[in-house]
């Protein structure tokens, strides 16, 4: 090939791919002024935003008490007793092994302290009631206190009280000082009852009523008067504050069994 036919081809070439790119801008003129724009819509047709999951959390209260229907009382198994009360104290100290707090049957301490109550609910954690008739040396039920109920988390005497006894109620027959309380303009200090300077002490009303409650290291008491009768609900630690009180101002004549033979 000469060389003047070699200029030929390459300026026919030259005009070949002038002439491509001429015919590529002009159907890129007729797309309109964003020819460019419309690139991605095809992949947009199966690349979707992403779905993005959200949770809800509902928030739950968990009851500070609950029934206490469901309380297994550990001593029903000692009867009812005999109907005559005097008779029932004398069959309860018949039982006694030392110790001025006898066990006794809910019925038993019934018959005894007519009208005494006992909390409708109790924290959650409560499985079990252990009761107690307190009996003095001659054979008289005592004034101070007169009976005593512990709420256990576990069968009682299982575990130490300190682990598994998370409430201690013991009922006074104080018949004098109740009239004091409900005497108008009665002192309602703490003063009454909170010796030690080591303990603090409020007063609130509870189901209407004037309650003391006094905290130490040991735990929290709370102190009312119902009746003749003086109320010392002493709760461990581990029981919350807001679960006693909700305790003591459920109180109710104390529940007797249900005798299955009715039923």
């Amino acid at each position: 090939m000469t060389w003047m036919e070699h200029r030929e081809r390459a300026r026919t070439t030259r005009v070949g791919q002038l002439g491509a790119c001429v015919f590529i801008a002009l159907a890129l003129a007729a797309c309109g002024d964003s020819p460019l724009f419309s690139l991605g819509e095809r992949s947009s047709r199966w690349v979707t935003e992403p779905t993005i999951v959200t949770t809800t959390t509902v928030p739950t209260t968990i009851p500070l008490v609950r029934d206490a229907a469901n309380l297994v009382w550990f001593n029903d198994d000692l009867g009812e007793g005999p109907a005559n009360p005097s008779d029932v104290v004398a069959g309860v100290f018949a039982r006694r092994e030392g110790d001025r707090f006898i066990q006794a049957s809910r019925s038993e301490i019934a018959k005894v302290l007519d009208g005494i109550q006992f909390p409708s609910s109790v924290p959650p954690l409560a499985a079990y009631v252990s009761s107690q008739l307190v009996v003095e040396n001659t054979g008289e039920v005592s004034n101070d206190p007169s009976a005593a109920f512990g709420i256990w988390t576990a069968e009682p005497y299982t575990r130490s009280r300190s682990v598994a006894q998370m409430i201690v109620l013991r009922v006074y027959r104080d018949a004098e000082t109740a009239a004091e309380i409900a005497a108008p303009g009665a002192d309602l200090s703490c003063a009454r009852f909170a010796a030690s300077e080591t303990v603090s002490c409020d007063l609130e009303r509870i189901d209407g009523r004037p309650t003391w409650i006094l905290e130490d290291p040991s735990g929290l008491t709370l102190i009312w008067f119902d009746d003749t009768y003086r109320y010392e609900m002493f709760g461990r630690p581990f029981a919350a504050r807001e679960a006693l009180r909700q305790t003591a101002a459920s109180m109710s004549p104390l529940p007797l069994p249900v005798d299955s033979s009715e039923t």
